[in-house]
Order: structure tokens, then sequence, then C-alpha cells
């Protein structure tokens, strides 16, 4: 019995571990390009370039395909006295009190990347 259930969380964990992804066709006027623009920052990339941008997610350009997946987890799992605040700047959640940001709070269980 304690098998099938570490068997059930483990299937879990990797179901929840995913990362958040998509992929966008770049399109010409008349044909499909080799070129990919991010839809965030509106950069241009080459085909087979990879990059960050600055909604922290990992991109690259595939044949005139763009995938895009966050490159951080979000936070769950955590006390309800506490609050998960996104750094932009870190890519990353910082979980803390809610009546007190210096006192980071234990993160068991995060979704995504």
């Amino acid at each position: 019995m304690k098998f099938l259930v570490c068997v059930a969380l483990l299937l879990l964990a990797v179901r929840y571990g995913e990362s958040s992804c998509y992929r966008a066709p770049q399109q010409g006027i008349y044909k499909i390009t080799k070129t990919c623009r991010d839809d965030v920052d509106g950069t241009w990339h080459a085909d087979s370039e990879s990059w960050k941008n600055s909604d922290c997610m990992r991109c690259a350009c595939m044949s005139g395909l763009m995938e895009c997946c966050t490159t951080y987890g979000s936070p769950v799992g955590y006390s309800e006295d506490c609050i998960a605040v996104f750094d932009r700047q870190n890519c990353l959640y910082r979980v803390h009190l809610k009546n007190d940001s210096s006192i980071e709070c234990p993160v068991y269980f995060s979704i995504g990347k």
C-alpha cells in the first residue's frame, strides 16, 4: 500500500513539475518565416536562437516556430500566514510572512520549471 501511495505522489510531482509553455507559429505576409518575434519584448531572433525575455520565459526559435517556457516555479503548500511575491529581476518567487517581509517561509512544493 505504501508503494502505491509513493507511486501516486511521484506521478503528481511529475505532472505538476512541468513548465508552463506555449508555441507560436511565426508567419510572414505570404509564407512561414525562419525568424521569430518575441511577443513580450518585440525583439527578433534568428532560427535556432534561444533567449530569455523580460517575462522570465526561456524561448527558442525553431524553423519559424517560437516556443517559450517559464523559468520559475510557482510556490504552493506554504502557510496561510505567508505570501508569495514574484521577484521579476531574479525570476523567482519569494515567500515571506504577510506581516514581516524579512522572515521567509518554508515552501513544500512548487509547480512549474
